[in-house]
C-alpha cells in the first residue's frame, strides 16, 4: 500500500448508542470524556453530527478540545434527517419553508466547520425520498436537490460538500441512493466542490461491489470526498465492525481506495450499541491496519498481475496465504 492512513470516527459513537427500540445502551458521557476516549483508541480527527455534539454553543469548547488533542474535524454533518420538519424532504422538499430551512441549515453548518478549521460537510439526505407510487415528481425532486447543492457550493467555494448515498432508510426508496445516482448529482451541479462520501456499509445495502464503486468515484470526476468505513449484512445498514462480515471484499475495496490515490480520513462509521465503544473502534482499525499489511505482503504489483490474469482460484491461494501466512 501507498501511504499510512489517519483514522476518525463519529464522536457519538463513544456516547450513548441506541436504536429504533431503546434510546440509549450505556449511559451518557460528557464532552470531555468522549474526546478523552477518542483519543486512547488513536483517532486524528473527529466527524461531527450538528445540533448532536456539535452546536453553536460549544464551538470554543470543541476547538479547544480539538487542539488539546491534536485532533482535525473531518467533516460536520447538518442534521437534515432526524428533525420531524424535515419529514416530506430536506434538500428536495416541496414546501418552500422547509426548502429554505435547509439551505439555512447548511450553511451554519458550513460556517461552523470553517470555525473549527474543517474543509469538508457531508450532507445525508436521508430524508429525501418516497414511499409510495404517485407520491413524488420525480424530475421537480432532482432539480431541486441540483440547485440546492448549486447555491451551497456557491456559498463557500472553498468548502467541500461530500453528498452520501443510501438505498433505502428513513424512506422506503430514497433519492440518492447509489453510487451512481450520486455522481451524476455531482456533475449535474457543475461545482468542483461537491462530490461523493462514500459510505462502505450503504454501498453494500445497494447491492454494489464496494471496491468499483470507489473506482467509479475517481473514474467519473475524480470526486470521492471522504469515506465511512464499516460492515454490514445485505439487508440493512448494521454499521457493523470493519471486515466483520465481508473480509475479502473489505480487502478489495481498501486496495482500490489506495489505488485511486484517496487521502483523506478513513472515519469509522460504527454503532458499538451493545459493545465496548473504545474496543469497538480500537478494534476496526488493528482489523483494517491488518487487512492492509497482507495487502502489503502480496504487493501492488502482485495484486496487479492477479487482476489482468483474472484467475479467481490462483488470487484465492494468494490471498489466503497472505491472510493466515502458512509455514
Amino acid at each position: 500500500m501507498n501511504k499510512e492512513i489517519k483514522f476518525s470516527a463519529a464522536l457519538a459513537a463513544f456516547g450513548n448508542p441506541g436504536d429504533r427500540f431503546v434510546s440509549g445502551y450505556k449511559e451518557d458521557r460528557p464532552l470531555g470524556e468522549l474526546f478523552a476516549l477518542a483519543a486512547k483508541a488513536g483517532l486524528s480527527a473527529i466527524d461531527f453530527v450538528y445540533r448532536w455534539d456539535l452546536k453553536k454553543e460549544n464551538v470554543n469548547e470543541i476547538k479547544e478540545y480539538l487542539d488539546q488533542y491534536d485532533m482535525k474535524c473531518c467533516a460536520v454533518l447538518p442534521n437534515i434527517f432526524g428533525v420531524k420538519k424535515f419529514a416530506r424532504g430536506a434538500i428536495a422538499a416541496k414546501d418552500p419553508k422547509i426548502l429554505e430551512e435547509t439551505k439555512q441549515e447548511i450553511r451554519e453548518v458550513i460556517d461552523i466547520t470553517k470555525a473549527i478549521g474543517g474543509n469538508l460537510i457531508d450532507i445525508w439526505p436521508g430524508q429525501d425520498g418516497f414511499d409510495y407510487p404517485f407520491e413524488a415528481d420525480y424530475i421537480q425532486a432532482w432539480e431541486t436537490m441540483i440547485e440546492l447543492l448549486q447555491e451551497m457550493a456557491d456559498y463557500d467555494p472553498t468548502m467541500r460538500i461530500g453528498v452520501e448515498y443510501k438505498l433505502k432508510e428513513p424512506r422506503i426508496h430514497c433519492y440518492v441512493a447509489t453510487v451512481c445516482k450520486t455522481i451524476l448529482l455531482a456533475q449535474a451541479t457543475e461545482r468542483a466542490n461537491v462530490g461523493v462520501f462514500l459510505d462502505t456499509g450503504h454501498a453494500i445495502l445497494a447491492y454494489e461491489n464496494v471496491a468499483e464503486s470507489f473506482a467509479l468515484t475517481k473514474l467519473f470526476g475524480n470526486r470521492l470526498f471522504g469515506v465511512h468505513i464499516n460492515d454490514a449484512r445485505r439487508d440493512w445498514d448494521w454499521d457493523m465492525n470493519v471486515g466483520s462480515v465481508h473480509l475479502l471484499d473489505t480487502m478489495e475495496w481498501l486496495y482500490w481506495v489506495d489505488k485511486i490515490g484517496f487521502n483523506g480520513f478513513y472515519t469509522l462509521d460504527i454503532w458499538p450499541a451493545r459493545m465496548n465503544s473504545l474496543e469497538a473502534i480500537q478494534e476496526s482499525i488493528e482489523w483494517t491496519k491488518a487487512m492492509r499489511s497482507a495487502l502489503d505482503r502480496i504487493g501492488d504489483h502482485k495484486i496487479e498481475a492477479m487482476i489482468a490474469e483474472g484467475n479467481p482460484a490462483s488470487s484465492m491461494r494468494i490471498l489466503r496465504e497472505a491472510i493466515f501466512q502458512p509455514s
